[in-house]
C-alpha cells in the first residue's frame, strides 16, 4: 500500500469531525472551534486546509455524497446482474428507520484511507446529515451545484444499469430516461419519508413497495 501523507489524513479527520458536529448541533451552529476540538487539532489547522466555514460545509457535503458512490462501487462485482446492482444501490442509498431512544451511535467515517470496509455512517447520523444538508441546499446555490453534479452522475449510472438490463434481456424498458428519473425519485422520496419516520400502518415494508414499482417499470 502506498504511503499516505499527513494532509489527506488530517483532511479526512476534519471532514469526519465536521459531520459529527453537524449531527450534534446542526449546520448553522457548527463552528470551526467546535470542529477543531472534535478533530483534536487547532482552529488554525482547520482554516489552513478549508479556509472558511462555508468551504468546509461544501467539502463535507461532497464527502457525504461521495461516501455512497464509494460504498456502492465496492460491492458491485463484474458478474453482478442489473437487478443485483440496483439492490446494492437501494441498500446503500436508503437511510434506515431508527429509534431516537437508541444508545449513542459510534463515530462515523466517510474516508476510505483505511479501507472501504471501515467506512460507515450510523443510521441516525445518516438521517441527520441528510436533513441538514438537503435543507441548506434549498437556499445555498453552491450546495445545489454539488447536488446537481451528483444527481447527474446517479442518473447516468441508473440509466446505464437499465441499458445493461435491456441488453441481456433482464429488463424490457423502452423509455430508459423516464425510468431512470423515476427510480431516482423513488430513492429520494423514500429517503425523506424514512428520515421523518413516516410509514403508514398499511405499508408493512416500504422496500417491497419500492421494488414493486421498479419491477412494474422495467419488466413491462
Amino acid at each position: 500500500m502506498p504511503k499516505i501523507g499527513m494532509e489527506p489524513i488530517r483532511r479526512s479527520q476534519i471532514i469526519n469531525s465536521t459531520l459529527e458536529c453537524i449531527c450534534i448541533v446542526g449546520i448553522e451552529k457548527m463552528s470551526l472551534d467546535m470542529v477543531s476540538k472534535e478533530a483534536d487539532c487547532s482552529k488554525g489547522v482547520v482554516s489552513y486546509y478549508f479556509k472558511s466555514k462555508d468551504n468546509l460545509i461544501l467539502e463535507a457535503f461532497r464527502a457525504f455524497l461521495t461516501y455512497y458512490k464509494i460504498k456502492i462501487g465496492s460491492e458491485v462485482r463484474q458478474d453482478s446482474t442489473p437487478f443485483e446492482i440496483l439492490q446494492i444501490v437501494q441498500k446503500s442509498a436508503l437511510p434506515q428507520y431508527y429509534n431516537t431512544n437508541n444508545e449513542p451511535e459510534p463515530k462515523l467515517n466517510v474516508s476510505d484511507i483505511d479501507g472501504v470496509e471501515l467506512m460507515n455512517i450510523p443510521p441516525a447520523k445518516k438521517a441527520k446529515l441528510f436533513v441538514n444538508f438537503f435543507s441548506r441546499a434549498m437556499i445555498d446555490t453552491n450546495l445545489q451545484g454539488i447536488l446537481q453534479e451528483v444527481y447527474k452522475e446517479d442518473y447516468a449510472g441508473i440509466s446505464s444499469i437499465i441499458c445493461y438490463g435491456n441488453k441481456i434481456g433482464a429488463f424490457k424498458e423502452t423509455d430508459i430516461n423516464k425510468s431512470a428519473y423515476a427510480i431516482m425519485a423513488l430513492y429520494i422520496g423514500i429517503s425523506m419519508l424514512r428520515v421523518v419516520g413516516f410509514k403508514p400502518e398499511q405499508i408493512y415494508d416500504d422496500i417491497d413497495v419500492f421494488w414493486s414499482v421498479v419491477n412494474s417499470m422495467l419488466s413491462k
